[in-house]
């Protein structure tokens, strides 16, 4: 039976036309709460039961380790950030306990942009088609077939999925994953639903980021040297980072990007204010501790350069006299745990599936994504998906899925259930 129909590409458009973009990167309300009753809709026409839906709770903004990004919005925007971004969970199947649940995790939120929600030459095109709503429909469809071609099977294993918010923007999972995990919605196998070029990781990174931001007195253009010129101060501390940082990251087995720099957008002044972006990924704890310790010394010395060079250049000395009163490094967030699990058994069910691992030597690497919450004793947990990041242009314009893809991916889900629930040391 071929798990995917019309009815979910009708679906998926439906889904994919509903502003869910993430008020982390807006500032602004979206209709993500429409996005999640739709599903829920969807998902109870199959024989799923809603047993969570609600917005979590203002309270976790004092959680520890929350990115200060999230505290910063949730002030912005007050009650209404959290509530806004209700999280889903569905169940199907017996009441059995974790041993026998098998979960599957996906965001409904997007980053920003337009993406036209067309149709064309057997590709789906829209914002979240690839990261991730395509993917939660295609579970739903393979859950579908496979209750179909055997009902009994509710009755040995139970299902879960959660569909979530809180992941893009920075979020990390905080007040998504992570808090439905406390709640204790985790199984044995728990797929989180990512581009993965139909292989799995069952390790992630995880990322920190490190905020420049210089506070100082602007000038108008006909007198730049009165001022702080925060434009050249943080283009050369970018240029020192590039240059003397990362590749001591890259040593390490970490990533750094350079994720934005601004500081204004006229031609007529002298902006003594601005900030800089720097993004880390990776792959343990002790890592991510030689990471601060590195960024950390690394300002510091590009601060010292930036004197050393700009004391006595017009427009750039007064910036350099006062650099150390005006310039901060701040944690914008850290301290965010990884994924990195092996279980031969739940291994050995995703082989008989035809699910293959990618190993150190793939061309595809880990990334990070809610999957760091759903780790623990007990269970296994894995990043799955069709299509790529990169390819199908996720978080880029003319984000897409092929259908044959979303088809296969759901065929392959269907195969997963059978054998979670039959295998026989099961």
């Amino acid at each position: 039976m071929v798990a995917w129909r019309t009815q979910d590409t009708d679906f998926l458009l439906e889904l994919l036309n509903i502003n869910t973009v993430t008020p982390m990167e807006t500032g602004q309300k979206s209709d993500l709460a429409r996005a999640q009753e739709a599903f829920s809709r969807y998902a109870t026409e199959i024989g799923f039961e809603c047993v969570h839906y609600a917005p979590p709770p203002s309270d976790l903004i004092h959680t520890e380790g929350l990115p200060l990004t999230v505290f910063e919005r949730f002030t912005e925007m007050g009650a209404e950030f959290f509530e806004n971004q209700p999280n889903l969970v569905h169940h199907l199947g017996s009441k059995a306990g974790a041993e026998k649940t098998l979960l599957f995790n996906f965001h409904m939120d997007t980053v920003d942009g337009t993406v036209p929600v067309t149709v064309d030459n057997g590709q789906i095109f829209g914002r979240g088609v690839t990261d991730a709503k395509g993917l939660g429909v295609a579970v739903l469809a393979g859950i579908r077939s496979t209750i179909e071609t055997d009902p009994q099977i509710t009755r040995k294993i139970s299902i879960l999925i959660q569909s979530v918010g809180g992941e893009e923007g920075g979020a990390m999972g905080f007040y998504g994953t992570r808090y439905l995990t406390e709640l204790g919605y985790r199984g044995r196998l728990n797929i989180v639903c990512e581009p993965t070029q139909f292989q799995y990781f069952d390790q992630t990174t995880s990322s920190m980021t490190a905020q420049i931001a210089i506070n100082g007195i602007g000038s108008t253009d006909d007198e730049p040297a009165r001022g702080h010129n925060a434009t050249i101060l943080l283009a050369s501390i970018t240029d020192y980072l590039s240059r003397n940082l990362s590749p001591k990251i890259f040593s390490l087995g970490g990533k750094m990007c350079i994720a934005g720099l601004h500081t204004g957008m006229t031609h007529n002044r002298v902006f003594g204010s601005g900030k800089l972006l720097v993004n880390f990924a990776y792959t343990t704890a002790e890592i991510a501790l030689q990471i601060k310790q590195l960024t950390e010394q690394a300002f510091e010395n590009a601060l010292a350069a930036f004197v050393q060079d700009h004391a006595s250049i017009f427009g750039s000395a007064r910036t350099a006299l006062d650099v150390h009163q005006i310039c901060r490094l701040t944690w914008l967030k850290q301290g965010l745990p990884v994924l990195n699990n092996r279980d031969p058994r739940m291994e050995t069910i995703l082989a008989r599936s035809g699910i293959g691992r990618h190993g150190s030597y793939s061309s595809v690497q880990p990334f990070t994504c809610d999957a760091m919450w759903l780790g623990g004793k007990g269970c296994y947990t894995v990043v799955y998906g069709p299509g790529d990041l990169g390819v199908n242009r996720a978080h880029a314009e003319g984000e897409f899925m092929a259908i044959e893809d979303l088809e296969r991916y759901a065929n392959s889900i269907a195969t997963l259930i059978k054998e979670f629930a039959y295998y026989e040391n099961n």
